[in-house]
């Protein structure tokens, strides 16, 4: 069956919100590239593992919760909030996760801190 494209976002957060980083990994392309909103760049589900597991390294707690799903031509903006908690105290952002997919899985995921940003990031190159 084929699955539409919406799944894979909302399974994505829903896994991730529910379980941790690895519940989501398999909705995830093996070879999925994840910008942060610095631009650094993390490659491949591994990539994604090195992002999550500096936050522990630096006794932060990171945690994202989405607020909307929006499909616009060449994916999705998720709008939601991501928080960091340390010994030096809390960070709150809202952000624009935009996703990119294929073949079912998500294979891109970048973050904005505009919405403009985001959109621009859809705009074919």
């Amino acid at each position: 069956m084929h699955m539409p494209p919406a799944d894979p976002v909302r399974a994505m957060w829903v896994a991730y919100r529910e379980g941790d980083v690895e519940a989501a990994l398999p909705l995830l392309d093996e070879g999925v590239e994840f910008v942060t909103t610095a631009g650094q760049v993390f490659r491949g589900r591994d990539g994604i593992r090195s992002f999550f597991s500096g936050f522990d390294a630096r006794g932060e707690r990171f945690s994202a919760q989405p607020y909307s799903f929006e499909r616009h031509p060449g994916g999705w903006i998720v709008v939601g909030n991501r928080r960091i908690r340390g010994a030096s105290g809390t960070s709150d952002e809202r952000l624009y996760f935009v996703h990119t997919i294929s073949d079912g899985v998500i294979v891109r995921l970048s973050a904005y801190t505009t919405r403009a940003a985001a959109l621009a990031a859809l705009e074919p190159s």
